[in-house]
């Protein structure tokens, strides 16, 4: 499904977030994307979706990611931002849920009939006619994730979906991603985030892929994660 050859991406100044980076993921992966601050899994993501200038190749589905073929890319990519605020912004839940679909074609009703369903799978129908600006970050984060779901993309990238949010949310927020049926890359310093939703994992460390493997093969590996910035997931650990 997806294909990375040779990504190597670098900023002003000579910098190189990510050098030669080679990584498949298939059809049905959720794969999570671990490394220490800088090193290069939020590079990843914006070269996935044409948001930064790259060089080597990035296979989509049988498609290029260069710019000609975006508007085809994206409507099969989904991207849940970090930070909710940047993602959501119509007044209500339900009008962001319904733009994208209304503006590609869909009838309002059909929109809004689609979400209602969406809302009652992530179990937060009751966010249907909030106010964006008055909801808690953990329905917001929510909302945001049903907003993606829908686009109906087979690729959805996560970033660090679980920062900033208290222990209830947190879990509500793993919970609706296990349920989610697509391809998943979810990149997080959330270590149990990713040993709880994902069955591969692929270990960054400054701009290069140190390791793709099981995800206990990685996660377990107390040495390997130390050595590159890390620790045990706390659930491992039994702290």
């Amino acid at each position: 499904m997806i294909d990375i050859k040779g990504l190597t991406v670098e900023y002003e100044g000579g910098i190189k977030a990510l050098e030669g980076v080679d990584l498949t993921i298939s059809e049905g992966d959720s794969l999570g994307l671990i490394g220490a601050n800088g090193a290069g899994k939020s590079s990843l993501f914006r070269s996935l979706t044409g948001l930064t200038a790259f060089k080597g190749s990035i296979m989509f589905n049988g498609l290029e990611v260069v710019k000609k073929n975006m508007p085809e890319i994206r409507k099969n990519l989904g991207y849940v931002i970090q930070e909710s605020d940047d993602q959501m912004f119509m007044p209500k839940v339900i009008e962001d849920m319904i733009f994208g679909p209304v503006n590609y074609g869909t009838s309002k009703d059909e929109a809004v009939k689609k979400a209602e369903e969406i809302l009652a799978q992530l179990e937060i129908s009751h966010l249907k006619e909030r106010y964006n600006h008055k909801i808690s970050g953990g329905e917001k984060k929510m909302a945001a994730i049903a907003t993606i779901l829908m686009m109906k993309p087979n690729v959805i990238l996560f970033d660090e979906p679980t920062s900033s949010l208290d222990p209830h949310n947190r879990r509500t927020v793993i919970n609706a991603i296990k349920r989610i049926d697509a391809t998943k890359i979810i990149a997080s310093h959330d270590l149990d985030l990713i040993y709880d939703t994902c069955e591969k994992v692929a270990l960054l460390n400054k701009g290069r892929i140190v390791k793709v493997g099981e995800r206990d093969d990685i996660l377990r590996d107390k040495d390997l994660l130390e050595e590159n910035g890390l620790e045990l997931p706390l659930s491992i650990t039994g702290r």
